[in-house]
Parts: structure tokens; sequence; C-alpha cells
């Protein structure tokens, strides 16, 4: 992907806002401590560390007995073993797994086709039903059967049926090509199968050369503008349609403003305490940020303005230059900061009852979206709807507030691995709320956390520092998994998290230090958080 571009803004693609629920299976990563992978942590991963104790980290190795990815084998890693016996993991980054998300789910289960209670042609291709039902079986076809045809044939795609129906069967006795009645797949994703049955169609590998299949939009698909907010429940901000080039990706802000029944900006301040977010296939990610008054005082909305990019020639788009990002910009604490975001094109965010974050009504929203058009061959439209769902204030009990600790200290020399590591504090987060001394201040409450780091980041964790709990661990850098905590993590004077970034620099000449694209790195912890205090009080 053109220099793997994530600009400025996807420096905070995850961002703080990054909540609870979205549509698609958990994006849990994969239990590192289970070294030979074999589903359970067990006594031979500790015999696999064992054998390689002291030895160089072989980053090219099937099984990576580094579990703590520090670029020593040593006595750490026998220990986070040894402390995670028993557990199973998951492996919903795996190839198959993004083959049932963005394919599967998408395009071939509901209730008509290869879902319940219809399964048409004996085949079930639901979650956790797929694998089994396809990788090895006999079609049911008779053409197919007497040809000697498998539905997935490791290691031949000549003679695997599901490629044949997804390509457009040859002859009429091999039926109707597939999707039925839905159109075409895209390429890439038909593609992606090819390389996955050539590979052997595994369940549990994460497989080079495959890309993003989430943003991947097949050639007849539609897009529906979702429904508003109930009158009085919430508001709904557009980022309207933009036009994208084939082989191009393209990063926008777009500016605009929540407004009442009468068209003006809503008086006062506003709570929410939920978000949906809807785009059509295609984005990388959406961030909603909001103005600040530095960044409109610098000339914020006339930064990076470009003619031409609109479906409507009248809105008004800012693009980012991925050779100066900043062009547009700076985010965090400067000119914008953020609000919510998300890289599935439904995402569906919900704050605890009664937990609501407080934003004034007149505030000047800045949309951003990029869209990926690398293998299209035809121009893709972007686009972006937010429905703010809001809580009257007498319904609002506690304020929400943003959780994010950046670690600058980043300096990776090439050939080399480094791990950095920070806190966050209760007693330094009261200080700088000033709430010292304020008798009821005797707890914070943690509803969220995230991470973000760019390419060259291994593994990410988050600590809990009184237990040494294990609260969140991402190894993928561009799509961080969310954790929600229900009930909220308490915490009190003297405890708080600490979070652990490793980064690797085996592929390049330069050291690699913090920084703005994805050929620099980062170390962010995000999240939100409440203090149980009245807002009234507060």
């Amino acid at each position: 992907m053109l220099k793997q571009l994530i600009y400025t803004t996807l420096t905070l693609v995850i961002i703080t806002g990054l909540l609870f629920s979205t549509f698609g299976h958990d994006d849990t990563s994969p239990l590192l401590e289970d070294v030979n992978k074999d589903g359970t942590v067990n006594i031979q991963d500790l015999v696999f560390v064992a054998a390689a104790f002291g030895l160089p980290v072989d980053h090219n190795a099937e099984h990576n007995p580094d579990v703590n990815r520090d670029g020593n084998i040593n006595v750490l890693d026998l220990v986070r073993v040894s402390n995670r016996f028993g557990e199973t993991p998951k492996y919903d980054d795996s190839t198959y797994h993004e083959i049932q998300d963005y394919i599967f789910d998408k395009s071939c289960v509901n209730s008509a086709c290869h879902g319940t209670p219809a399964n048409a042609g004996g085949l079930n291709l639901a979650y956790d039903h797929s694998y089994q039902n396809l990788v090895g079986k006999t079609p049911r076809n008779p053409a197919a059967a007497a040809a000697g045809m498998k539905l997935v044939d490791p290691g031949t795609p000549e003679n695997s049926f599901l490629l044949t129906k997804l390509m457009g069967p040859t002859t009429p006795e091999l039926g109707a090509r597939m999707p039925f009645a839905a159109g075409r797949l895209h390429d890439g994703k038909i593609a992606a199968i090819r390389t996955w049955i050539a590979a052997g169609a595994p369940e549990k590998e994460k497989l080079a050369g495959i890309g993003d299949l989430a943003v991947l939009r097949d050639p007849e698909e539609t897009f529906e503008a979702p429904a508003s907010p109930p009158p009085g429940q919430g508001y709904q901000l557009h980022l309207p349609p933009f036009k994208i080039q084939p082989g191009t990706e393209r990063e926008v802000f777009y500016a605009t403003q929540i407004t009442d029944e009468n068209g003006q900006p809503p008086q006062g301040d506003i709570f929410i305490n939920g978000f949906d977010i809807f785009y059509p296939t295609g984005s990388h990610h959406f961030i909603l940020y909001r103005a600040t008054r530095l960044g409109l005082q610098r000339g914020l909305l006339e930064k990076g303005s470009v003619s031409g990019v609109g479906v409507n020639p009248q809105d008004t788009f800012r693009v980012v230059n991925p050779e100066n990002p900043q062009a547009t910009g700076h985010v965090a604490q400067f000119d914008r900061l953020p609000v919510i975001g998300s890289q599935r094109a439904e995402t569906a965010i919900r704050f605890p009852e009664g937990v609501a974050l407080r934003i004034a009504g007149d505030t000047l929203f800045d949309m951003n979206s990029h869209y990926v058009n690398l293998l299209g061959t035809e121009t893709l439209i972007g686009e972006t709807y937010v429905n703010l769902y809001t809580l009257p204030p007498e319904e609002v009990k506690y304020e929400a507030r943003g959780l994010a600790v950046s670690n600058k200290d980043i300096d990776v020399p090439p050939g080399t691995t480094r791990v950095i590591e920070d806190e966050w504090l209760f007693s330094n987060t009261v200080s700088l709320l000033g709430l010292v001394g304020y008798p009821d201040v005797t707890e914070l409450n943690v509803f969220q956390l995230t991470s973000h780091m760019h390419r060259h980041g291994e593994l990410f964790e988050i600590y809990r520092i009184s237990t040494g709990e294990l609260l969140h661990r991402s190894v993928a850098y561009d799509n961080a998994p969310l954790d929600m905590f229900d009930p909220p993590l308490k915490f009190t004077q003297g405890d708080g998290l600490r979070f652990q970034c490793t980064h690797s620099n085996y592929d390049t000449d330069a050291r690699i230090q913090y920084g703005l694209t994805s050929e620099d790195e980062m170390c962010i912890m995000f999240g939100f958080y409440y203090i149980p205090i009245t807002i009234n009080e507060n």
C-alpha cells in the first residue's frame, strides 16, 4: 500500500473512543504463550522456549519462543508461558478468519443461502461451521464430484469448487456463479481465496500478500443512508460523498456542525452516550475530531482545501498530502482533538448507563475519512454518517473523560528490537484534573482500553499496576483490539496502568523513532474513564 500510508491522522486511528461493540467477530490477538500453536498453553510450549534459551531470535521461524517479543529468549519468556498454562487462544487474526468476516459473512451467510435454515446445497458457511464444511469435502454438485473436485482442495485452487463458483463456472453442469443474485465479488477477494487455498487452506495462519479485505468493495455493492436518531434523542453528522480514483487512496477532512430542528447549533452543552458510524466498504479508517479554538485561529479550515474531490462540487474537502501530512493541521492538543473513530463499516458504540461525554452544542466537528482504492478499476465513492445519541442532562450521572498517554521515547537501530514502557497513575490523573483533596474523589473507573502503534510495532500490552493483570494485548498494529470492561475497572490511590510497546527494525537501514507516518513509530494507550462524582459537583 503506497508507503503503507497511515499519514498524520492514522496516528490516532484507534483513538480514545473506539468502544464496546462492533458488528463482526472479536478481534482478539493470538495467545503468544501458545508457542507451538497447537491450541493450548502447556508443557510443550515450555520445552520450545527452553530449547531456544539464550539463542538469537529467528524472525522468520514458524514458531517464536521470544514470547514477550523483547528480542531475547530468557527466563521472562518461561515465566509468561508458566503463568498462562491451560489457556487456549483465538485465531481471529488469521487469513481464514478475514475471509470469513469480509467474504462469507458479508456475501454468503444469510437465511436464504448458506446460513440457517436454508443451508443451500447442504452448505452452512456461518462462523464456526465454514472451515469444517469446506476443507476437503466433496461437493454435492454431481459434475464437480464426478470430476474429483473438493469444495476446498488444500494446495490445489484449480480443483476447489468454491473458487470455481466464485469465478464463474465455465459449463452449465457446474451451476451458476456465486454469490447467487448478489453480484460478482471484488477480484481482490477472489485472489485472496486462491492464495489461501494454494497455501494449504490453513485455519490459524496469517498469510503474507493477502492485503486488507476490509477495504475491497464488490462491484455492485450499494450503500444506503442510515436513519437519524429520533427527535430529542440525538443528532446525525454527514461527511458527503467524495471520489477516490482507481489505483489510489485518499484521506480527507470535512468540517460540519450538528443542528437542531431550526437548523441552528444547540444551545449549551450536549451529553453523548452512544455513537453509530456507517460508511461504504473501502475505508481504512474514520475519525471524528472536534476543532480547537487554537486550530480555528490558525486557519484550520483553509488548510489543504482541494477542488474536484466531492461528488457535489459545492462540498469543501481538505485533502491530506502524504508528503506533508501536517499541511492540513496538527492533531492532539493543537488544531483538533479526537472524539470517536472506527475501522469497521458499521460500528455501534455505547457508554455505561448514566455516563456521557460532554461537548458544546456549537462544536465544529472535523470528520476525517481515509479510503483505499489501490486494487479498484473504477472510481470509488467514499461517505460517512455518524449518529450521536444523547442523554438529557438530568439523566447524566457521571461525565466520561478520555484517557491518552503517549510514550515518545522510541529509538530502534537497524537489526534490533526495543521495548519501552510508561504509566498512567490515579494520583497524576486526579492532580491534572485539579481534584486533589476533593473528599469524594477516591476512585476512578476505566471502562475501555485500546492502543496504537505503527507497522514496526510487534506487541502492545497494558497491565494493572497493583496486580500485574494483563488487560490489553495487541499484535496487530493496524487493528488493535477494543477492550471494554463491564463492570468498569476501579482504580484508587497508588494504582494505575502500565503499558509497554515492542518495536522491531529488521527491514530498514535507518533508526526508527517517534513520528507521524507509518515509517515512524508510536506507542499510545487510549481509553475512556469516569470519576464517580456527579457532573454538577465536578
